[in-house]
Formats: C-alpha cells, structure tokens, sequence
C-alpha cells in the first residue's frame, strides 16, 4: 500500500493541471482567510473601544473629586467566540451592540445599528466558510474528475484489473492523494484566518478542523461511489456537479422554506403598524402615566411647577411602558429565528454544506440560540438599569460617586457557548442511518 501511494502521488504531482487546480484552489481560500481573519481582529478591537471607553467613563462618574448627574449610556454587546473569522458577516449583518439610553431604543434603531447598503451587502465577500463549503467539492470533484472512467474507456482498466488481486487499493490510494492535498490546503487556510484573529482559541481551531475533516471525507465518500459506476466519465462528472448543486444550494433552499413554513416569521408591516400604534396610545396618556408613576413612589416628590421640569424626564414613565408593550413584538422575530435554526439544523444531515455554516456560526458565536438569549440579557439589564437610574432621574438628584459604583453592569458571561465542534459527525451518522 505505500508502494502505491507513492507511486500516485509522483503521478498526481506530475500533473500539471492538477497543480494548477490546487494552486487555484489554495489562492481563493487563503484570500478568504485573510479577509476573515483581519474582518475578525478589527471587530474585536472595535468591541475593546467601546468597552475601554465605557470603562474611562465610569471611572470618571466614580471618582470622588467629580460630582455629576448625568447618567452614563453602557454599551451591551455580545461577545464573540474563537471562531469569529469563520462567520464575520453574520455578527455585522445582526446587532450585536446595543446601546441602553433612557428612552426607548425601539423609536431610533439608528442608536444601536450600522446604517448599510442593503444591496452592496449582499454582493460583499462571503464568509470563511461558505467559501470554503463552495470550493472544497468543487476542487476534489476537478481532481478526481474522470480517474477509473477514462481507463475504463481507454480500455486499460481490466489491464490493471488483471494485474492487481485487489484494484480497490489503487483507487483508495488516488483518492486519499487528492483528499490528503486538499484537506492539507484547506487546514492551512483555517489556521491562516484563525491565526490573523487575535481572539481566537485553539479549541475552536480544532473543532473547525474536525468539521472540516467530516465535510470532505463525506464528498470523499460521494466522488468515490460516482467514480465506481459503470457510467462514462461525462455522466460521472454531471452526476458529482448535480449532487454539487442539490446539496449546497438546492437542499438548504428547501429547509428554509420548509422551517419557514413550520415556524411562519412574523410580518414586519404588521408589527411597525402595531409598534406605531403603541407609541400612539403611549403618547395619549404621557401625563396620566407620569402621575401614576410618582403616586407608586411616593418617597419622590411630585413637582409643583411643570414646566421647569426637562421633557425627556416627564416622558420616562411612558418610555418604560411603552417597551414593556413593544418588546414581545420584536422578541417574537429572534423566537422564530431561533425555532428556523433549530429546524435546520435537525434536519441538517441531508446537506453537509448547510451543517457546515451553522456550524461556523455556533463556533462563531452568533447562532441563532445564543443571540436569541443575548437579547434576553439586554432586555433584564435594562430594566435593572432603569429601576435604579430612573428614580433617581425623576427626583433631580445629583448622583454621588458612591452611586455610580453601586449601578448595574452588564454580565454577558451568562451566555452558553452552543456550539459543537462535532455536530458534522452527528449528520454523518444521522444520514448514514437515513
């Protein structure tokens, strides 16, 4: 067996077309990499930023020489896992800082999120690894395209049929040639993007590099069969590009709309008329949600004269009731997300393509379970932090730095990592068994 696999490899290295589809293949994926890795490093230092200037700021509030009553806007932003070159797009594509203001932050999402170019959003780089779930089959299908067929229209393979009292090892040792050369340039790849983010870690690196490994030994698995076939090397070659087609674009297509079809997402239009609408009823009874809020604290004192008293403080009681209302109409949309991702994901095993990217994400960090309960932990600091600054806001006290020291701070660690470096191996097992 090394005999051959020696032998194949001169033969493989020797031609030149096949160094020129690797080459080619190596250039697009270490391209990606770098994108992936420098997108990542930048995210995470522009999340730094936002943290050491919140932190500058509250040192300052602190300190017992300054005596202030402004109330500090905290940043809460969800921090990134070790794979976040592999899903960079999605963290910038979601909102994963938000700003808590005393008003309400569903009036102006402009407070929180980028304005964009929808269109040149969708014509910008693609991921990490939807680049290399594009290109990986791609490259073993050109390289193996035509390996028994082309002997067997020749002729010559009942040759080496004759020959060998085992032909099977000869194409196992061409295949795991090819798979070696690309699994090699792929891992390169990997540890290029990963290394050029300064945040990532080596157990996300390996998690990566097993899914990656299950990825390519099951369209391993599926040249291997195609190539076997009594078929010329023509029907083989459509065959391997069809299964190409269905299974990265096709079927993923059919499970978003078929989770789409479970779990219906709600409309958009509806919900701005109904948020629209609460804003209208909110604003209706301003003044008696103002009264009612200082006969529930009595300990404040109602102002006599009400026109010396800001209007963005006599709006504070309504802002809170008003998100109370418009909170279950936009948790609503990451609820639904979240069921959607579950849904694919269940049924993920008929496209190790579609697997792969949510895989990305989850080692990523922005999977649709872990933003979903992100959002969660926002909206409980943020009430926190209203319960504490608002009173405080409503009686015109002029806040000590003892206060600043007692306020609320957001504790992202409550969040779980999902993510399971291994989930590929489950579908494998699953479509084995299907």
């Amino acid at each position: 067996m090394k005999q051959l696999l020696k032998v194949e490899s001169l033969r493989f290295l020797r031609n030149p077309l096949n160094r020129w589809v690797l080459a080619v293949f190596l250039v697009l994926l270490a391209s990606s990499a770098i994108w992936a890795g420098l997108s990542a490093n930048q995210f995470r230092q522009r999340s730094n930023q936002h943290q050491q200037q919140w932190q500058s700021s509250l040192e300052k509030l602190q300190n017992p020489a300054n005596s202030s009553s402004s109330i500090p806007e905290p940043w809460a932003d969800l921090p990134a896992l070790g794979g976040l070159a592999l899903s960079i797009r999605q963290f910038d594509l979601l909102n994963p800082e938000i700003r808590i203001l005393p008003r309400s932050r569903y009036n102006d999402g402009r407070n929180s999120d980028a304005l964009f170019n929808p269109l040149l959003r969708e014509l910008g780089l693609p991921d990490f690894a939807t680049v290399l779930v594009l290109l990986l089959p791609l490259t073993l299908i050109g390289l193996s395209y035509g390996l028994v067929q082309e002997d067997r229209e020749r002729g010559s393979w009942r040759l080496v049929c004759a020959q060998m009292a085992k032909p099977w090892r000869l194409v196992f040792a061409a295949l795991a040639i090819r798979w070696l050369a690309v699994v090699l340039l792929a891992g390169f790849a990997s540890v290029l993007a990963f290394g050029l983010d300064a945040g990532s870690d080596v157990n996300s690196l390996l998690d990566w590099l097993a899914i990656l490994t299950s990825f390519s030994l099951v369209w391993l698995a599926l040249i291997a069969l195609m190539i076997l076939l009594p078929i010329s090397s023509a029907a083989a070659g459509l065959g391997m590009l069809a299964i190409w087609l269905i299974s990265t674009f096709a079927i993923p297509a059919g499970l978003s709309w078929a989770a789409n079809l479970q779990h219906p997402m709600p409309s958009r239009l509806t919900t701005i008329v109904a948020g629209r609408s609460i804003d209208a009823e909110v604003n209706q009874q301003r003044d008696t949600l103002l009264r009612d809020w200082y006969q529930q604290h009595p300990e404040i004192k109602m102002p006599t004269d009400w026109s010396s008293v800001p209007r963005q403080i006599m709006g504070l009681p309504a802002n809170q009731i008003q998100d109370q209302k418009v909170r279950p109409l936009q948790r609503q949309f990451d609820a639904v997300r979240q069921a959607q991702f579950e849904f694919m994901q269940r049924y993920g095993f008929l496209s190790p393509a579609l697997s792969v990217v949510l895989s990305g994400d989850q080692l990523a960090g922005i999977d649709a379970q872990r933003y979903a309960g992100f959002i969660d932990l926002v909206n409980q600091f943020e009430d926190q932090w209203r319960a504490y600054f608002v009173p405080h806001l409503m009686a015109g006290d002029k806040l000590s730095p003892a206060d600043y020291q007692a306020m609320p701070s957001f504790n992202p660690q409550g969040l779980t990592a999902t993510a399971n470096g291994l989930s590929l191996l489950t579908d494998v097992t699953q479509l084995a068994d299907f």
